[in-house]
């Protein structure tokens, strides 16, 4: 006669052998990428149309790439080139058109200093347009900044001095103070006082640490890294050498020294999909789509002057874009 224990222990390995071995994080992923495609497929779309829809559902995270997992393997790993592949990946996926937040330019400026951080200039460019009006229609640290670092990007000396004097405005006002201390930054910038560029990246990255963000975001301060790229890309070497890197926890210090080395960055995917899902890389690996602005209201009131973006035509631009160099 079997004892409980006996009878329990025999039931535990009939368990253990009956149950499948868990999925890894990219076999998931690449689950939810074959069911997004299958999906697709029965609404008999154009290939345009298929690229459009697959571009909208990537922009709201659809499939769902762990990218906070990456994350702590590139950190666990100190592989500064991958970490910086897995950035420009990131950021190329965040800055994809479809998922509208009501603003103008100044919705996509986060994710553009993700772009700034991973080296990839022309990605940035691409999002802060040349000869864009104003941002008045957000939120206004993203405004402020918008204005001034797309004038700085683009050496716009017309629309600098506006930008320069909203954003001297913002840093003197009682907004939170890693807003200003980011601001606070770029107008250090503007005057080449590496001192100052050094005490506002130090004290940006201490209280944007207790602000909320994604965890990708949290985890390392891609912001606060983008500040510093753009100093290197703006500045003269001898005076972006003396900037002081702050000793926090959200600030990478061995990822941020990449940029003493002189070598220009050449991001490229982190994960690439395999051949039946190679539409994922396309989308992903396609510049950033061109920022369009749009008047949706026609009318007299002050109400009907508002800018947003335009991400119906921005996402059939990145689409049309995808097609040209599929015919290449």
């Amino acid at each position: 006669m079997k004892t409980f224990l006996q009878d329990s222990q025999e039931n535990s390995r009939k368990f253990s052998q009956s149950k499948k071995p868990q999925k890894s994080e990219t076999e998931l992923l690449l689950d939810e990428c074959g069911e997004v495609l299958a999906k697709l497929k029965k609404k008999n779309l154009s290939e345009r149309e298929f690229l459009c829809e697959l571009i909208k559902l990537m922009a709201f995270s659809i499939p769902q790439i762990p990218y906070e997992i990456w994350l702590e393997k590139c950190i666990e790993s100190g592989d500064v080139e991958a970490l910086n592949d897995l950035v420009f990946q990131y950021a190329r996926n965040e800055l994809l058109p479809g998922c509208e937040g009501g603003y103008d330019q100044c919705e996509r400026l986060i994710h553009s200093f993700l772009a700034l951080a991973c080296g990839d200039m022309d990605g940035a460019k691409n999002v802060m347009t040349h000869s864009m009006p104003p941002s008045t229609n957000g939120y206004r640290f993203l405004c402020v900044m918008s204005d001034l670092v797309s004038a700085l990007l683009w050496d716009d000396k017309k629309s600098l001095e506006p930008a320069l004097k909203k954003a001297r405005r913002f840093a003197d006002s009682k907004k939170p103070i890693n807003e200003r201390e980011a601001v606070k930054f770029v107008l250090a910038l503007h005057e080449k006082d590496a001192a100052a560029m050094s005490e506002s990246l130090s004290n940006f990255c201490v209280k944007v640490a207790r602000t909320a963000a994604p965890q990708f975001e949290k985890r390392i301060s891609f912001f606060a890294h983008g500040l510093y790229a753009l100093a290197h890309y703006l500045l003269p070497f001898e005076i972006f050498e003396r900037i002081c890197l702050p000793k926090a926890k959200n600030f990478n210090e061995i990822y941020a020294k990449r940029l003493l080395d002189g070598k220009p960055a050449q991001p490229k995917l982190y994960f690439s999909f395999p051949p039946e899902f190679d539409v994922f890389n396309q989308i992903l690996n396609a510049p950033p789509a061109k920022t369009v602005l749009h008047q949706p209201f026609d009318g007299p009131s002050p109400n009907d002057q508002i800018r947003f973006l335009d991400h119906d035509a921005m996402v059939e631009n990145l689409a049309d874009e995808i097609l040209k160099n599929q015919k290449r």
